[in-house]
């Protein structure tokens, strides 16, 4: 990628339904000017109060990440924010007529699609671009991530790990290229554990699920899908280490940075992912004042 700003060049509309609350959702993507950043806009709400889509407005991160604002807040940003890094695009506004940005296919490749379908637009302002200065970690339990200073770019592992249930040992390693994330990242689908079935059902979650959105991760190893249960036709063999990558992606451009850095992770979610996020948006604050 080139290290000047990007947009969309003309306005693009998708509508589908929202994994966890299982409501219509209408998207609008609009072209923004550089240094507009990442902007949501809640239509359905008088005024149409704007959720800048950066950490300092991070709300919560329990089974996905929203954004909140003046009480205001937009969830399940993170596939989309992950097309947004893939495409190297710094600005612009989403519109949304609902509290949750709609699932897709489970995976950020229609974000992507169509994004790209509108032909990117590159601006005349430079990335706000950050070369990773000292080694930062973050962990919970046996959960860990570190983030290393790497001068080529953004490289991400990760070791996907439930102990000898649910699935076997995954580990996946790739360098951040928009075409290595369009073709190895972006198609992988969002999965869950059949253990949490139940819990969800209570808790009133999960009712936009279907059997093309999401994969389900059986205690004998297979991988089914979530309604039908039946068995899964996997994108990739290890589609959902794939999957948790995309995720690190999508929540670490929540620091609105074109980061270089290697970032090594180990059974993470979303809760390190943006603790991590949030000490490399802190290092990058401290390093410019140097």
């Amino acid at each position: 990628m080139d290290n000047l700003q990007r947009t969309i060049s003309r306005v693009v509309e998708y509508s589908g339904i929202g994994l966890f609350t299982g409501v219509e959702v209408k998207l609008r993507f609009k072209p923004a000017l550089a240094n507009t950043g990442i902007v949501f806009v809640r239509t359905d709400v008088e005024g149409h109060p704007k959720v800048p889509a950066n950490i300092e407005m991070l709300y919560d991160t329990k089974r996905l990440v929203t954004l909140e604002k003046d009480g205001v807040g937009v969830k399940s940003v993170e596939h989309v924010m992950a097309a947004f890094s893939g495409l190297g695009i710094d600005n612009i506004e989403i519109e949304v007529n609902s509290n949750e940005v709609p699932a897709g296919d489970g995976s950020s490749l229609l974000f992507l699609q169509l994004l790209k379908g509108t032909g990117i637009k590159t601006l005349a302002e430079p990335k706000n671009t950050y070369y990773l200065q000292e080694e930062l970690r973050v962990s919970n339990g046996d959960a860990s991530m570190i983030a290393l200073p790497y001068d080529k770019g953004l490289s991400l592992s990760y070791i996907l790990d439930f102990n000898g249930s649910f699935l076997n040992r995954q580990c996946f390693e790739i360098e951040m290229t928009e075409d290595n994330f369009s073709t190895q990242i972006a198609p992988a689908r969002t999965f869950g554990l059949c253990t949490v079935i139940e819990e969800y059902k209570k808790l009133g979650l999960g009712k936009g699920v279907t059997d093309d959105n999401s994969l389900i991760l059986q205690e004998d190893g297979s991988i089914t899908k979530p309604l039908s249960m039946s068995p899964a036709e996997l994108r990739f063999p290890n589609e959902c280490v794939r999957h948790k990558i995309l995720d690190i992606i999508g929540d670490l451009y929540l620091t609105n940075l074109t980061l270089h850095a290697r970032i090594v992770a180990t059974k993470s979610g979303h809760y390190l992912n943006t603790c991590m996020a949030e000490k490399i948006y802190e290092s990058a604050k401290k390093y410019a004042h140097k």
